[in-house]
């Protein structure tokens, strides 16, 4: 009885993955992108206003939607524009092209198979819509030692890739320079609102630029750079025969493992070293700041290690999961919004102080 409920249990884990990896989700939610991160800013700058004593929400009203603006546009900007290897940040794929893959090959599939009625009609919505996940599952068993079923189970799924080091650099730019666009971004709009609401003062400008390069490297880039540095230590170790059988599922737990360690765990000591030894000192002279030798260390919060959900999902990307790709700059943007306010906890008391409300 208790291996069929894990053979139920496991077939139903599939289902669940073969139904997020199917292209239409990947390509749906690409499409929808712009609209989703409009949305989850001016949702985002509306609870903030509204948060504030009726005397603040004027200029914090002025302050969100300069800074959120500027986050949105040069996000949906970049993201259209900027390539890697010939790829956009984020690639969409025309549905037209999708829908005609699938057509053929379900079309193809059906005249060598002799299949139920229950199954057709699966098939033949998938001709010009997304499956559900009943629908998934019960395809899955239906088809299943078909002739060409594997081919067309890997056209309405995406085919997991066998992600390799070198694919996973790639990858990485891509995934680096979507955290750091909102970030770039944040702070000079953080910036602009000071200056147009009259705040913006030395301490106020090189805190953005602090906090800016505390959130790409805690919270985005480090997390990037420990995925790719553990797989090419295990691929190392694997091909020396010290640990063998390096399967795609792994290589996940391998992935996740480097983000963890690296992003999650020293990130934020990671940060601070580099802040304090390098940039900060820099930046401190720049702006004739006083004590411009001074340690400061950048805490994590609470809402620190929830940016961290967006690793979790930089794992899936890195090892081939595309539909969660769409959404990560939806979670960039609060890294992008703290870089924009400045905010530095070892040195402010509220967050309002450091926006420049009061």
């Amino acid at each position: 009885m208790l291996g069929r409920a894990n053979k139920g249990n496991h077939m139903k884990l599939t289902s669940i993955g073969k139904f997020l990896d199917q292209p239409l989700l990947s390509n749906t939610l690409s499409r929808k992108m712009p609209n989703i991160l409009i949305a989850s800013a001016f949702a985002y700058g509306l609870k903030d206003t509204f948060s504030r004593s009726k005397e603040e929400r004027k200029n914090a009203a002025i302050k969100n939607f300069i800074i959120l603006s500027s986050i949105v546009t040069a996000t949906l900007f970049c993201a259209k524009n900027i390539k890697i290897k010939g790829e956009k940040l984020i690639d969409t794929i025309p549905k037209k092209q999708i829908l005609n893959k699938q057509r053929e090959a379900i079309d193809n599939f059906i005249q060598e198979n002799i299949i139920g009625s229950d199954i057709k009609k699966i098939l033949n919505k998938a001709k010009n819509k997304m499956l559900n996940l009943k629908e998934t599952d019960s395809l899955l068993k239906g088809i299943k030692g078909q002739k060409n079923s594997e081919n067309l189970i890997s056209t309405l799924f995406v085919a997991k890739e066998n992600i390799t080091s070198d694919k996973i650099l790639q990858e990485i730019a891509k995934l680096s320079i979507m955290g750091f666009i909102p970030v770039a971004s944040g702070i000079a709009g953080g910036m602009a609102a000071d200056k147009i609401t009259g705040n913006l003062t030395k301490e106020k400008a090189t805190d953005k630029i602090k906090e800016g390069i505390y959130q790409f490297f805690a919270n985005i880039f480090l997390c990037n750079v420990g995925a790719g540095a553990f797989l090419f230590t295990a691929e190392k170790l694997n091909k020396a025969g010290i640990i063998k059988n390096l399967t795609p599922l792994k290589k996940t737990g391998v992935i996740l493992s480097g983000i963890l360690a690296v992003g999650v765990f020293g990130g934020s000591r990671i940060a601070n070293f580099i802040g304090n030894n390098f940039i900060n000192p820099i930046i401190n002279k720049c702006a004739k700041n006083k004590n411009t030798g001074k340690q400061e260390e950048r805490k994590p919060e609470a809402l620190d290690i929830a940016l961290h959900t967006d690793d979790i999902a930089t794992a899936g990307v890195l090892s081939g999961v595309k539909w969660i790709e769409p959404l990560l700059p939806v979670m960039y943007l609060v890294s992008g919004y703290r870089a924009a306010i400045g905010y530095r906890n070892n040195n402010a008391d509220t967050k309002l102080d450091k926006a420049g409300i009061h």
